[in-house]
């Protein structure tokens, strides 16, 4: 488990820290603190340097760029906004460390050179002056050497070739880690972890979760073959209500259903690992934050999960505080950590910091 979190180069942060990390961790801030870009980078560094994280974290963000590229080969992920001051060019890096077992990574631009293996940039044409990104880390084994052009953008073409062999690289593979975004809301993901739910009999667990918006939800129900289904991400589940008959599909129901489903099966799918949540209280009713809270640190507890989520909202934060104050047990697995840039470190509060914050109405956001 991560107790202390470093970042130097990375997206927005010259040099950054995060201490006092718990089992629970909520980063607060004003908006374009840098809260994601910190999910992110844990992301990048359990994940060992696994460079197709990088790029789902990029077309996440919409961090796409045909400028330059190979005529016909379209859009590319473009990693230049990785780098503080989003500077590419030879020589400009950046590093990410976390105690608890994971090491260090870093990634560094320079120009390709003649140990680079040749058939990296092979059918590239003349004037595609190519650069490249080398990842190193304390789990990587072997260097890993990625074609970039000048402006950053990544040559999927060549990355897809490191997928087969990760496990050759780092030599063990990372734990379980689920990054959750607001919209996450896509079911077909979550099919497998609902296969994986029914093999365990953890149905239960699913279905209490979901109570938290609907008391009377008695079952739930993913369609093997349903033309819903092929529609749209969102469709192909039913939900079962006591003393209805007819079942109903949870797309009728708002966001906040949705998103409680898929949180609830991200914490099933992140059993010994890391769950990432950006805007864990998007869809729900602050009514609810408490026993969400109650949800996420408990199974988090039981099922060795470290988390992180963020938030804008002082509801989600008191939702949290008055959790500590029913279970005073839970406390010592809770952290929030307030970023601001213009600091270099986060500030830590420990759970009855948070809930003194939250009594006295001080700014913690």
């Amino acid at each position: 488990m991560l107790g202390k979190l470093k970042l130097d180069g990375y997206r927005g942060f010259d040099a950054y820290e995060l201490t006092d990390l718990a089992r629970v961790n909520l980063l607060v801030g004003k908006n374009n603190c840098g809260k994601t870009s910190i999910l992110e980078a844990v992301h990048f560094l359990v994940s060992k340097g696994d460079p197709f994280v990088l790029t789902r974290s990029a077309n996440r963000r919409g961090e796409l760029n045909d400028t330059g590229t190979v005529p016909g080969r379209g859009m590319r992920s473009d990693v230049s906004h990785f780098f503080f001051g989003h500077r590419f060019k030879p020589g400009v890096g950046f590093r990410l460390f976390a105690d608890g077992g994971q090491g260090e990574v870093s990634v560094t631009v320079r120009p390709a050179d003649p140990d680079d293996e040749p058939s990296l940039f092979e059918n590239e044409t003349d004037d595609f002056h190519v650069l490249v990104l080398q990842i190193e880390g304390t789990s990587i084994k072997r260097r890993v050497v990625l074609p970039v052009a000048e402006n950053g953008v990544l040559l999927d073409s060549r990355l897809l070739r490191f997928r087969a062999p990760w496990s050759d690289t780092v030599g063990t593979l990372p734990p379980p880690v689920q990054f959750v975004t607001p919209d996450s809301l896509d079911l077909d993901p979550l099919r497998a972890v609902w296969d994986q739910v029914l093999i365990e009999g953890r149905e239960s667990d699913v279905i209490n979760a979901m109570k938290l918006l609907e008391p009377d939800l008695d079952s739930i129900h993913f369609l093997t073959n349903s033309d819903s289904r092929m529609r749209s991400g969102r469709g192909g589940v039913l939900l079962g209500f006591r003393g209805a008959g007819r079942r109903t599909p949870l797309g009728s129901y708002g966001d906040g259903m949705r998103r409680l489903l898929a949180l609830s099966l991200s914490l099933i799918r992140t059993t010994k690992g890391i769950l990432l949540i950006d805007e864990i209280d998007t869809g729900l009713h602050w009514t609810v934050m408490e026993e969400m809270w109650r949800l996420v640190v408990e199974t988090a507890r039981r099922s060795s999960i470290q988390v992180f989520a963020t938030t804008h909202s002082y509801d989600c934060l008191r939702g949290l505080a008055s959790l500590v104050e029913s279970q005073p047990d839970l406390a010592g697995d809770i952290s929030v950590q307030k970023i601001e840039r213009s600091l270099d470190k986060a500030v830590s509060f420990d759970a009855a910091d948070a809930r003194a914050a939250v009594e006295q109405n001080i700014e913690v956001r």
